[in-house]
């Protein structure tokens, strides 16, 4: 615990972890083992009592579906100003603090309510009986103080932080799997970024197993999926090394290969090679539309909990340029870019989440990134598990389990003053720790590989290390580490199940509703049929 301690001082952890409690301080504690289990989100559910909800009118209208706001900008309760946020005070270079725009004048917090079985967007969303239907209402609705509870359902749509949050009054989105906070049944609270296609949506190309949509309406696809499979994102063509290094036109690349894509903007022509070259009428394919679940851009004091982000063209959870303060807690990210993205940002704390078959990385610290720090996530199938690069400053990975990850469990490439401590990094492809030309300190850790290729540490150019031994020899560094023996990780979570569940919610939810309020219905109704006389 004391080693803790030191180490989060170090980093400028201590601030964010603050933060995370004062505004946590009614969720119960959890085991280090506990991850939120396959095809649930229940375990990641936090106990926050429910706040006095005080009246509000209702903020400026969201297109269902986009996230994006509608021109209207009426006034916020008492005040003559509008709710067009204003632009944010441009940040010292090389603070490690971040600065918000100011405050809003302090003011009690309002809760919003999203339901999507029986909510109705043109509701006040202040009660779980006047919930709003669509999450992208909460875009502008949301601001200082505020909390947000959405309640299980499959939500097609995005949210965009458009006002920051305060020290003491952070702007908060929690996940209700269990509906004690919106009254709906229990089930997962899932942010898509992706749509549904259409049986007879594809035409068979010239080329075997290649087929293609046109024209695609709407907006650019970003990516593709079979949700009848293990849910990988398809391979974009001018990714690959057939593109890259051989010379293969993206078309060519999608001819040659399966579980491949290439979206032509020029003519707005889709082309996709499936896993098994079946008609894409044998799948379920959905396209990758919208960037991320909740995305964070130059704001600060935002909390997201409890959520299940899947295939986003970007993150589920985006801390993008300016971004600060942030916390990202107890959320299941995957099938995105990354899960979770921290670009630009300081002081954002990655706590307790699960990120898996992203195509880059679980997290990805970037940019110049200030005192990011990754505690107790689960990482695996991803390119890598955590990763800090492009100059980014002071990041801290403690007690993650980072495993069966397709490069590193861990990577730190041109990065300074990385602390990895306590972190379990079992059978990554290629190497358990991957560091180039960073700054880093690394103890405690357990490093076990899976087959005899694989490294224990990688230093890419002229240093390679299977062994621990051989790394702590030439490094200096995890001498206090083992190698083996890191025990059982965490479960994976079964994907089809999962969306078996999400898609076949609001049906089932709807009805058991419905039963519950005929059943109270007749238990009020007097014998006879007639409702009883008030006295």
């Amino acid at each position: 615990m004391q080693a803790t301690s030191r180490v989060l001082a170090t980093t400028g952890a201590v601030f964010i972890l603050s933060a995370f409690i004062i505004s946590c301080s009614d969720s119960p504690p959890r085991s280090d083992e506990e991850v939120i289990s396959p095809g649930t989100a229940e375990s990641a559910t936090p106990q926050t009592a429910a706040q006095t909800t005080p009246e509000r009118t209702t903020a400026q209208a969201i297109t269902p579906g986009t996230g994006e706001p509608t021109t209207a900008q009426p006034a916020r309760p008492g005040t003559a100003e509008p709710a067009t946020p204003q632009p944010d005070t441009p940040q010292t270079a090389g603070r490690t603090i971040s600065e918000p725009a100011a405050p809003e004048a302090s003011r009690a917090g309002v809760n919003y309510y999203v339901r999507q079985t029986v909510g109705n967007d043109a509701n006040d969303g202040l009660s779980p009986e006047t919930a709003w239907e669509h999450i992208g209402k909460l875009s502008t609705a949301m601001h200082a103080g505020d909390t947000a509870y959405i309640a299980p359902g499959l939500y097609r749509e995005q949210i965009t932080v458009l006002h920051d949050g305060a020290i003491d009054n952070r702007i908060t989105f929690i996940a209700d799997p269990t509906g004690q906070h919106t009254g709906d049944p229990p089930g997962v609270v899932m942010i898509t970024g992706a749509d549904p296609v259409e049986p007879g949506t594809f035409r068979r190309s010239s080329a075997p197993g290649v087929y293609q949509y046109s024209p695609v309406p709407a907006h650019p696809i970003q990516g593709v999926v079979e949700m009848d499979g293990l849910q990988y994102r398809y391979t974009r063509a001018r990714d690959t090394r057939e593109h890259l290094l051989d010379g293969l036109s993206e078309l060519e690349v999608v001819n040659k290969l399966p579980y491949s894509f290439f979206y032509d903007q020029d003519t707005n022509v889709l082309h996709i090679h499936t896993s098994d070259g079946k008609s894409p009428d044998t799948h379920e394919i959905e396209l990758i539309r919208r960037g991320n679940g909740i995305s964070i851009t130059a704001k600060h004091f935002v909390s997201v909990i409890g959520f299940t982000f899947r295939h986003m063209g970007d993150a589920g959870v985006n801390f993008f340029k300016q971004s600060g303060d942030g916390i990202a807690m107890d959320n299941t990210s995957y099938g995105g870019r990354q899960g979770i993205r921290v670009y630009n940002a300081t002081n954002i704390l990655v706590y307790r989440n699960t990120m898996f078959r992203n195509e880059n990385c679980g997290v990805y610290f970037a940019a110049q990134s200030t005192n990011g720090s990754a505690i107790g996530n689960t990482a695996y199938e991803n390119i890598k598990g955590l990763r800090w690069s492009s100059d980014s400053v002071s990041g801290l990975a403690i007690d993650n389990a980072l495993f069966d990850n397709h490069e590193a469990g861990i990577s730190v490439e041109k990065a300074q003053r990385a602390l990895l401590r306590r972190n379990r990094l079992v059978n990554n492809a290629k190497s358990q720790l991957l560091v180039i030309q960073a700054e880093y300190g690394s103890e405690d850790n357990c490093f076990e590989t899976g087959s005899p290729d694989q490294l224990t540490a990688d230093f890419v150019f002229t240093e390679h290390y299977k062994t621990l031994a051989e790394y702590q020899k030439a490094r200096r560094q995890d001498l206090h580490s083992r190698e083996g023996g890191c025990g059982p990780m965490p479960q994976k979570v079964d994907v089809r199940r999962l969306h078996a569940e999400t898609v076949a919610y609001a049906e089932r939810a709807r009805d058991i509703l419905s039963k519950a309020a005929k059943s109270t219905e007749a238990a009020t109704t007097p014998a006879g049929g007639k409702q009883g006389l008030p006295q």
